[in-house]
């Protein structure tokens, strides 16, 4: 009996063990709940994504080679692969080997930005679903930068935005079937630069579709925007309305109100058509879509577009020929402003040298208590909600200017809704100036004409070049043929795990701004939005601190009327760029090194009236004038300002 007992106590022992064992091996599953985010994965990478590309400028597209190469051939593949913690993952070809580890996020978001390296790669990650029963559900999903998702051994969804995208909860809507029991997720997340990571749930079917039923012209919006020379539309709310007929295309057609029909394109709902309009005849453009569903009937939507030049509205009072905006005496005013200004910082904000804010109305009184100025942000569904909001508040004394709309280019804003507000405006309000933000510079063209003024907001830290910032000025002026002013919007924030512009690249791109013309500046941003500029870098708030007093000082001679004129170098070097410019404070010559990596010691051609010792403006030095040559040392990013004196 005794050896049974024992014989028995081992093989239930032997079997535990072996159950354990598995179970250490196994996969955790996830219970399907709709609604509920999947916070428990596991994890492997990172892979390269794009070895050879540069992090400026990146886009997304088949140089992602990494993306769409298989790094788990050695465990199936990405299709069949079922990883267990500890696996390892072995891609011989690239010397590279990673191991499967456990992630639990406290977080729906899912953070991928620990993997190092973080920029340029590709991770995967892994779940199991257990569904009680055969069913159709969505399957939500958000990712930054691109995803593919394979589920059960098939590649379900791809999205890969050429430039990227934000990392927020229901992206894309992909309806799947999941099988009874346990069902496979495997996700391959693409990363270019800054955050990186992902966000999963899933949602009840029948509640996405009535949702989007309910909402159909959210869902079913077309939008027009031109490009250069290409009118670029698109239908539906990408991975949205896609639902109501997931294998479908919609056509997308071109109208000419005089030529009839131009030309059609068949496209996925959510993706761009693209149509040339160079040799296209000036006049009102129709576009029609029309989308077939499988149960809804098909859906049509149309939207107006005009080729040619939208005719601009007359001068307000406070604005001159010479693109300057005027105070309620006449004389002429410098704007320099700030995003992210609370209410209890406006006194010190006027202090610290700014004399505006982007703020909401119901901020006013406060800002001009402050004596600073407004600019004010307006919201409306139509034209006549515009005119009605500026006409209530139009005479408060702390207005500057009404802000229109942010970003109507990237947004795809329709163009004669943006120039109908612009109208509006007008016609609420013919003293006070309106502007528009825009940082796609190849619809300068067509948004500047919907503005008395075009803010240029270039951010080229580490998503883009420097130089741009002055070369997005000058392209402005020249889009809208030198007949609005251009104000600059600098960047003073960082992106999601990358950083703020250092003191050099702030104080170059202000002043870059400057040679190429701008009449007015305002940074993105002082606090808010996540950040605190004073706090979180106390050496660029310095930096800014002494640059808002120069711009200050220097105002009139960025008021003086024309843009100055360009100086001719002894020896041409394209990195060098200066304007020489007369003002009722002097003549000044403004000059700087666009390069970030080299020295250069430049002779610029002046008058011999120059000759002599010439002051570097705040720099408490001076430089010698000889034969009518300024000789002076510009390390990368230099700016130097000289205040001429003839003799």
């Amino acid at each position: 009996m005794k050896v049974k007992l024992n014989f028995f106590l081992f093989f239930s022992t032997f079997i535990i063990s072996i159950l354990f064992s598995c179970n250490n091996d196994k996969t955790d599953s996830v219970i399907y709940e709709p609604n509920t985010y999947i916070k428990d994965w596991l994890i492997v990478g990172p892979f390269p994504n794009c070895e050879d590309c540069s992090t400026i400028s990146y886009h997304h597209d088949k140089k992602c080679k990494g993306f769409y190469t298989d790094y788990l051939e050695s465990i199936d593949g990405e299709k069949n692969a079922i990883p267990t913690e500890g696996l390892k993952v072995i891609v011989a070809n690239k010397g590279i080997e990673k191991t499967w580890f456990k992630l639990h996020s406290t977080e729906d978001k899912i953070h991928l930005t620990n993997l190092k390296p973080k920029d340029m790669v590709v991770a995967y990650a892994f779940c199991q679903i257990e569904s009680q029963k055969k069913q159709k559900t969505i399957l939500s999903v958000g990712s930054n930068d691109g995803v593919r998702v394979f589920l059960n051994g098939e590649e379900v969804h791809e999205s890969h935005e050429y430039n990227g995208r934000w990392l927020q909860a229901d992206n894309d809507y992909i309806p799947v079937n999941l099988i009874k029991g346990t069902n496979n997720l495997m996700l391959k997340i693409d990363q270019g630069t800054g955050d990186f990571g992902y966000v999963v749930r899933f949602l009840d079917y029948d509640t996405v579709l009535t949702k989007i039923r309910e909402n159909i012209e959210s869902y079913k919006v077309l939008k027009a925007v031109s490009i250069g020379d290409t009118l670029v539309a698109s239908f539906g709310t990408k991975y949205k309305i896609s639902v109501l007929n997931p294998k479908g295309t919609v056509k997308i057609e071109l109208f000419h109100e005089n030529e009839g029909k131009l030309a059609e394109q068949t496209v996925t709902p959510g993706f761009d058509a693209k149509f040339l309009l160079d040799s296209v005849t000036d006049g009102f453009l129709t576009i029609k879509a029309t989308f077939p569903t499988l149960n809804d009937g098909t859906i049509i939507s149309e939207t107006k577009y005009y080729k040619g030049k939208l005719e601009k509205h007359a001068l307000v009072e406070r604005m001159t020929k010479d693109l300057t905006i005027v105070d309620e005496n006449g004389k002429a005013f410098f704007p320099i402003g700030t995003y992210g200004a609370p209410i209890e910082d406006y006194e010190k904000l006027k202090k610290t040298g700014y004399n505006f804010v982007v703020a909401s109305v119901k901020d006013l009184d406060k800002i001009h208590e402050a004596g600073l100025l407004a600019a004010v942000h307006v919201s409306g569904k139509n034209p006549q909600e515009y005119f009605d909001f500026i006409s209530k508040y139009k005479d408060h004394p702390a207005i500057l200017c009404w802000m229109l709309y942010d970003e109507p280019g990237y947004n795809k804003a329709d163009l004669l809704y943006i120039h109908n507000i612009y109208n509006a405006a007008y016609e609420a309000d013919k003293v006070h100036p309106s502007y528009l933000v825009i940082t796609h510079s190849d619809v300068y063209k067509s948004f500047g004409r919907c503005c008395d003024i075009l803010a240029v907001d270039t951010y080229p830290i580490t998503n883009g070049s420097i130089d741009e910032v002055g070369k997005n000025i000058k392209k402005a002026y020249a889009h809208t043929e030198n007949e609005t002013p251009v104000w600059h919007c600098g960047q003073m924030f960082k992106w999601p795990e990358q950083r703020r512009p250092n003191p050099q690249e702030h104080r170059f791109m202000t002043y870059h701004a400057m040679i190429n013309g701008a009449k007015g500046t305002l940074w993105y941003t002082y606090k808010g939005y996540g950040q605190n500029l004073p706090v979180d870098d106390p050496e660029l708030w310095n930096t800014q601190k002494i640059l808002l007093s120069e711009l200050n000082e220097l105002a009139p001679l960025f008021l003086a009327p024309g843009f100055g004129e360009n100086v001719e170098l002894r020896q041409k070097n394209e990195s060098i760029q200066a304007i020489i410019k007369e003002s009722p404070i002097g003549t000044f010559l403004i000059a700087a090194n666009i390069s970030k990596t080299e020295t250069f010691s430049p002779e610029f051609l002046i008058s011999k009236s120059y000759n002599g010792e010439q002051n570097v403006y705040n720099e408490n030095r001076t430089v010698s004038v000889k034969n009518g040559i300024l000789e002076d040392e510009f390390k990368p990013l230099d700016v130097h300002i000289y205040k001429l004196k003839s003799n």
